[in-house]
């Protein structure tokens, strides 16, 4: 029953972080501003944080593993299914600067742990 607990401990953050994307990427017009310009430097900073954060939630659910990459490549899997559900959202579309974006903030994120261990 501790073992159940423990996963659940590392687990339920990543899982509510996808979740949390996944409920926002749902959104058909999704506006962070009613400027485009904002918007899109919003949209852009959202997107870099919340995959650095995603990449630190995936290395902390593998329990601080010594390989910085699987966590690294879950969370640029997890970016890459997201932008393809997005594309079956009306007015959504997959856009590959996101991907660029995502996976900037993920390694971003693995720079940060790295040097921080």
């Amino acid at each position: 029953m501790e073992k159940v607990i423990l996963k659940v401990k590392f687990w339920l953050p990543v899982v509510l972080w996808a979740g949390f994307l996944f409920y926002l990427s749902s959104i058909p017009n999704l506006k962070a501003s009613p400027n485009p310009a904002q918007d899109e430097i919003i949209r852009t900073a959202a997107h870099f944080l919340f995959y650095a954060l995603g990449y630190g939630l995936f290395f902390r659910a593998f329990k601080q593993p010594k390989n910085f990459w699987w966590p690294l490549g879950l969370t640029c899997l997890y970016g890459f299914f997201d932008e393809v559900h997005q594309s079956f959202v009306p007015t959504r579309t997959f856009q590959i600067q996101d991907l660029v974006v995502d996976f900037s903030g993920a390694y971003l994120g693995q720079m940060i742990i790295r040097r921080w261990r």
